[in-house]
């Protein structure tokens, strides 16, 4: 890949303080000359990522105990693109409830339940994190699945 900088061919190339500081100005006056675009790119290329993350949500069915209901199906969900203040984690985590296992012949492998189990995780990122994505003329607009 091509350096957008233009940088001085010089006889003596060592590695020293004065490169240092002539490449972090050049980059510098480099991102206010294309500071929008930049900016514009890096929007764009982060609700890609969510985008695809909302097409194939990756979840993990797990078993738990209840003293009221018995056995439950609980999905277990990270979102990559949500930000959690306070939080140990750098993505959180949500637990949703999929179901009883007794609802299920073949527990987690019934083919039902991971039917019922994407719906479900579907419809809690729509409901919890909409999909939005700001137009060009800063308007928000809202996407359902």
């Amino acid at each position: 890949m091509k350096s957008p900088i233009k940088i001085p061919q010089k006889e003596d190339l060592k590695i020293h303080s004065q490169l240092y500081a002539l490449l972090e100005g050049r980059l510098s006056k480099f991102y206010k000359e294309n500071k929008d675009l930049i900016e514009d790119y890096n929007y764009m290329k982060s609700k890609l990522e969510e985008l695809e993350y909302r097409l194939n949500p990756q979840y993990r069915l797990t078993i738990s105990n209840s003293k009221n209901s018995g056995k439950v199906i609980n999905a277990k969900l990270k979102l990559p693109f949500i930000q959690k203040e306070n939080s140990k984690s750098k993505y959180p985590f949500f637990n949703i409830h999929i179901g009883k296992l007794a609802d299920y012949k073949k527990g987690l492998e019934d083919p039902e339940l991971k039917i019922d189990a994407l719906k479900k995780v579907k419809i809690y990122i729509d409901n919890k994190f909409p999909f939005s994505i700001l137009s060009i003329d800063n308007q928000l607009v809202k996407y359902n699945y």
